[in-house]
């Protein structure tokens, strides 16, 4: 008799309003064809292709199956169905956008989110609901996306808290910044999202890392400042995660995802640990510095704390706001002390004249000959490399200081980097604290090598 979980494939579902097909991949968890009489929370997941097991080798996927297996086998998490939604991406909407999409794509993408939103609660819910033995309340129905998917988990939920009562958003995509050469500080930062009034009854779980180059964590923060505000309790009805190294991209959203899992529907456990992360100088001038306050708990849990206690032992140098956020009084040097959960950690800070908000990255690129002319090289979010001759690529770009990027470059959407064997490489890594000047050199390009074919789902985040 099996007692494990289980993944179930649907073909060819259709939507309704979209008029369109997808698959569905199903998780059912251990015990549940033995126990016919329990009924189980659901959690429907975007992007679900990369949800579980990699599509091939060389792909990215967030394994959530591994995660919530472990997590239900420590008895950490109650067991609940998983129903993950394969992205269909026409060419010319993409159903993860409600009302306006991102400037660069205006010209051609349609914003189809709003006929997403009812094939999931008019066509998918009820096949769910009607096959498996599921809890239907809101309390016991959540949504989970990262990127643009969770842009569509923020405007399902929110507008319909009668529905779905718990909200999973990894990196957010509310806000990116783009690299813009007529704007004075050389940043242009877009909103592609409104927020909704009042205060429905739902359960909220935010994250962003501090890799993702611009799509930058002050947004997703002021997000959950905005909620806090209008009555959210933080740590009971809404909670957030600045995650330190971590990049836009399915490997990283996987590594943490057994976090909101606790969070949602799991036992968080008791606070072991406190950690300060920051960096260790601060201008009376220029850039504002936080501390980043992980609290860590004996399940693998971990928040950011934003309600603590700072003590300062030269309170003339710089106070700390209970948040994290710095504030800076005269030059000098000081200890800082964060006392939280009957824990504590203390950091020293050097507050120096000033701190630029920019930074100047300067890469260069050395390209491989099977390069097609005319290529546009991309090496990070907005960094686009223009051709000097001989086979290489520059670019000059003032970035904010402390942004940190994961990357490959790539010679547009999908068509990245491999090595001489045509085989996946690790993300390049780099963080913007100084002037840096960057060289690197491309092995060979996907498609483009002795390796075969071009591959068509390789790694893609879904922006």
């Amino acid at each position: 008799m099996r007692n494990e979980s289980k993944i179930i494939i649907v073909s060819n579902f259709h939507a309704n309003k979209l008029n369109n097909d997808r698959r569905l991949f199903i998780y059912l968890p251990r015990g549940y064809e033995q126990n016919e009489h329990k009924r189980y929370q659901v959690l429907y997941m975007h992007a679900g292709q990369r949800a579980f097991d990699p599509v091939q080798p060389g792909t990215e996927s967030w394994n959530i199956h591994k995660a919530a297996d472990r997590l239900i086998a420590d008895g950490l998490m109650e067991e609940i169905i998983i129903v993950a939604i394969a992205h269909v991406r026409p060419t010319e909407s993409n159903e993860f956008y409600h009302f306006t999409a991102p400037n660069e794509e205006l010209a051609h993408i349609k914003c189809s989110g709003l006929d997403y939103e009812d094939f999931i609660i008019h066509d998918l819910k009820p096949y769910i609901d009607e096959r498996f033995r599921t809890l239907t309340e809101p309390r016991h129905t959540a949504l989970l996306g990262s990127s643009a998917g969770a842009l569509s988990t923020y405007n399902i939920g929110f507008r319909n808290p009668h529905i779905f009562g718990k909200l999973m958003m990894l990196s957010p995509y509310f806000v990116k910044a783009r690299l813009d050469e007529q704007s004075d500080s050389g940043l242009f930062e877009e909103t592609i999202y409104d927020m909704y009034e009042g205060k429905p009854a739902l359960k909220i779980w935010m994250d962003i890392g501090d890799a993702e180059g611009l799509f930058l964590p002050r947004h997703v923060r002021g997000t959950v400042d905005e909620l806090i505000g209008r009555g959210y309790r933080y740590g009971d009805e809404i909670g957030y995660l600045l995650q330190p190294e971590a990049a836009h991209q399915e490997r990283d959203w996987g590594e943490r995802v057994h976090i909101p899992l606790l969070y949602m529907f799991g036992t968080i456990g008791k606070p072991v640990a406190l950690e300060l992360i920051a960096r260790d100088d601060v201008g009376l001038q220029g850039m504002s510095v936080s501390i980043n306050a992980l609290v860590h708990y004996d399940s693998g849990f971990v928040m950011s704390e934003l309600e603590g206690t700072y003590i300062v032992e030269h309170p003339d140098v710089l106070e700390v706001t209970g948040d994290g956020v710095i504030i800076p009084k005269a030059e000098g040097v000081t200890n800082v002390t964060l006392i939280a959960h009957g824990l504590q950690a203390s950091r020293q800070f050097t507050v120096i004249k000033e701190l630029s908000h920019l930074v100047c990255v300067r890469m260069s690129v050395k390209v491989p000959s099977s390069t097609p002319d005319r290529s546009a090289i991309y090496g990070g979010m907005g960094m686009k490399l223009e051709t000097t001759g001989n086979l290489v690529f520059e670019g000059q770009f003032m970035v904010p200081r402390d942004s940190g990027y994961q990357f490959r470059f790539t010679r547009g959407f999908r068509m990245f980097e491999v090595d001489a064997e045509g085989n996946p490489i690790r993300n390049r890594c780099f963080r913007a604290d100084k002037d840096v000047e960057l060289h690197y050199e491309v092995e060979q390009w996907e498609g483009l090598g002795k390796s075969g074919p071009e591959r068509k789902d390789y790694a893609d985040t879904t922006f």
